[in-house]
């Protein structure tokens, strides 16, 4: 069962970031200006899966083999994507969703079947991300750099307001902390505001599976696996 917190969150991305330069900027920008506290390292993990579609084998003269080609690009833009979130802060758990359907946690088990499933799902991206975190009055302040294989794909950073529980009920506040953060030329990729219930879950009280559609929302829309 997801927990529910007694605090809300929202997510940005810094998309012009310029790598370790930036993410130095904010630690020192966060801890002399802000006179935020680091406390330590944070982690989170997304993994992408496609369902497998079944074709037959093509075989034949060249019509049937053109016919199958035609059929498999077909099934590739009917194929169902699935994305996977485990937060490094609830080590045994992850969130899924499919093509923007419900949210559903499950036990980290999950992974393990998936890797036996590769009939149905195969994993097509796995990313991991690994960075600091800070305490800075209400605020816990969780940044990193995004790196998918060899590839910057700009800065992120993970925003907790503490004393707010219900969800969209603190965007000022959250938005006018991220502006205190980062350099007035910051090109932000943001959301902080969702409507939860088209995925199955509460506009009124925060839980980690919130956060974990948080993650799938920004990779999704941001095109980032």
């Amino acid at each position: 069962m997801a927990v529910t917190w007694q605090f809300l969150k929202s997510l940005v991305r810094w998309k012009n970031a310029t790598g370790m330069r930036d993410l130095a900027y904010i630690q020192e920008h966060v801890t002399k200006s802000l006179h935020g506290k680091n406390t330590g390292s944070w982690s989170l993990g997304v993994k992408l899966y496609r369902d497998v579609v079944q074709n037959g084998s093509a075989r034949g003269n060249s019509h049937q083999m053109m016919q199958s080609s035609l059929h498999q690009q077909q099934n590739s833009r009917d194929s169902k994507l699935m994305y996977q979130v485990a937060l490094g802060q609830q080590p045994g758990q992850v969130y899924c969703m499919v093509d923007g359907s419900v949210v559903v946690e499950a036990e980290k088990e999950l992974e393990l079947i998936l890797s036996r499933l590769k009939n149905l799902w195969i994993m097509r991206h796995n990313v991991v991300i690994e960075g600091t975190s800070f305490e800075v009055g209400d605020f816990t302040l969780r940044v990193a750099n995004i790196l998918l294989g060899s590839t910057y794909k700009g800065l992120l950073l993970e925003i907790t307001y503490q004393p707010c529980s219900a969800p969209n009920m603190a965007a000022d506040l959250l938005r006018e902390f991220v502006e205190s953060v980062v350099p007035p030329t910051a090109q932000l990729s943001c959301e902080y505001e969702y409507d939860y219930e088209l995925v199955g879950l509460s506009n009124h009280d925060f839980s980690t599976a919130h956060t974990g559609y948080q993650y799938m929302m920004l990779f999704r829309n941001d095109g980032l696996l």
